[in-house]
């Protein structure tokens, strides 16, 4: 009973918050910079890009504080395209990468206190900033039960590119997870027509849960496909596009890469939420053998202004090139 009173105000409290106005625990906990064009906000635990005083995107990577994510991600002029923590699903941290199970314990839903039934651990973080505002992280976190040893790990790293004139930008994320001395089953939620089986199956891996200001925006697929008819089959690219709270166009797009187990991955759209994944395990689990690793590679493009499947094309296309930084 004290569990659900406690979830029940933090739902409350997240839903009187203004998406742009939350942020990650411990993030930000010194005054921005000011200073007008673009500028680096480093504290122990984040690492922010700035425009004029505004976050442009921001890591949030706190040790010992469970999943490290992305938040707040948009456009250079502050424009926030990313959710965390919202009401409905307070586990969503806009730009995350989680497993639903492993070895049959959830590491991906929270409680009241934020914390999941399995432990995402950051052990190590090494950051690295250019002048020409491009970055990259390096970070190496543990997947275990409470209190045990590892049962997987993985290296990830994320790239983000120096900003355009006109303030777009993309990030490439890859994970490279590596099974302990046993194998390790990775799961999800069933899918309608398997044992169990249900409406929302499918999800988990990389993660983006956008604002909630894009709910009306356009939803289009490398494959041609559109809106809800999306929710489900296999494509290289998802393409989402609309006009911004101050009525300018923007768009966010995801690439699967190609070295990716199941490529073109089959994708879990819900634009009501708003929440896309490139979803890995959308149609079965995956047991990786004991010492083996899996690496996965995304992008993931923001652009201020118009942007039409031809242009995703050649973007996609640019990614998976030798030197592309797709790798």
């Amino acid at each position: 009973m004290k569990a659900a009173i406690l979830l029940a105000i933090t739902l409350l409290l997240t839903s009187l918050a203004p998406a742009q106005a939350q942020q990650p625990a411990g993030s930000n906990e010194s005054p921005l910079p000011q200073t007008p064009g673009y500028n680096w906000h480093r504290t122990d635990e984040s690492l922010a890009l700035l425009r004029d005083g505004r976050i442009v995107w921001q890591s949030n990577h706190r040790r010992g504080h469970g999943k490290p994510c992305l938040h707040p991600v948009g456009l250079a002029d502050g424009t926030t395209l990313t959710w965390f923590r919202p009401a409905d699903h307070p586990w969503h941290r806009a730009i995350w990468f989680t497993w639903k199970s492993i070895n049959g314990l959830v590491y991906w839903d929270e409680n009241a206190e934020g914390i999941s039934p399995g432990t995402t651990e950051v052990l190590a973080v090494k950051t690295a900033t250019d002048d020409d505002h491009s970055a990259r992280l390096d970070l190496d976190l543990s997947f275990h039960p409470p209190g045990k040893s590892a049962v997987l790990t993985e290296r990830r790293t994320i790239r983000f590119s120096p900003p355009q004139a006109d303030g777009s930008y993309h990030i490439n994320w890859q994970g490279t997870f590596t099974a302990g001395d046993q194998d390790v089953v990775l799961d999800r939620t069933p899918i309608p027509g398997q044992p169990g089986g249900v409406g929302h199956g499918g999800y988990a891996g990389m993660s983006v849960r956008m604002a909630e200001h894009t709910r009306g925006w356009k939803v289009v697929n490398s494959e041609g496909v559109a809106e809800a008819k999306t929710h489900g089959p296999n494509a290289r690219w998802l393409l989402v596009t609309g006009k911004t709270p101050s009525g300018g166009p923007a768009a966010v797009a995801i690439f699967d890469h190609p070295k990716n187990l199941r490529h073109p991955s089959p994708w879990y759209v819900t634009k009501g939420m708003p929440y896309y994944s490139p979803a890995v395990l959308f149609n079965k689990p995956l047991t990786l053998p004991a010492g083996e690793s899996l690496t996965l590679r995304y992008r993931i493009l923001i652009r201020s202004g118009e942007m039409d499947a031809r242009r995703v094309e050649k973007q996609w296309r640019e990614f998976v090139k030798p030197g592309g930084q797709g790798e």
